[in-house]
């Protein structure tokens, strides 16, 4: 945690901000994105969400980039996406970008392995130090960030 305030993000909270956010996304992107596919775990709340909120398919990748003790390690891939995304513009949806590699991570997998059309990028936060910035989100922010399912850890 290096230090940094701790905050916790409310369901309430979330809720507001992840609405507000989908509505955004819906006047952007209506109609045009065909898959949300939300990173686990963090990203599945909100990427459910999004895909309802946009009429789009949902499905999921899982990316290992923490240890059990929360420290960085290196970068896996535990489970791909189940459907086909060949030539389809895909959403990718994080809760949270911290240093951004996760997110480089599926982005780099999915546009060598799948062949979508066009991948746009999400996060309900952004760290403000990230290397990589997506194509969308919600609030820049500086804090630790405990969101209303990782509470019960705390």
């Amino acid at each position: 945690m290096d230090g940094l305030e701790k905050v916790l993000l409310s369901w309430d909270e979330f809720g507001k901000l992840s609405k507000g956010f989908a509505e955004n996304l819906k006047q952007r992107y209506g109609g045009e994105i065909d898959v949300v596919i939300g990173i686990a775990k963090g990203g599945l709340p909100l990427s459910v969400y999004i895909a309802n909120s946009l009429d789009s398919r949902w499905d999921s990748i899982r990316i290992k980039s923490y240890t059990a003790d929360a420290i960085r390690g290196e970068i896996s891939l535990l489970y791909g996406p189940h459907m086909d995304l060949q030539g389809k513009t895909i959403m990718i949806v994080d809760d949270i970008i911290d240093e951004g590699k996760t997110m480089q991570y599926a982005v780099d997998y999915l546009n060598s392995k799948h062949g979508p059309k066009k991948i746009v990028t999400a996060s309900l936060i952004l760290k403000t130090h990230s290397a990589f910035k997506p194509d969308d989100y919600a609030q820049e922010r500086n804090e630790w960030i405990v969101f209303p399912w990782e509470a019960e850890k705390e």
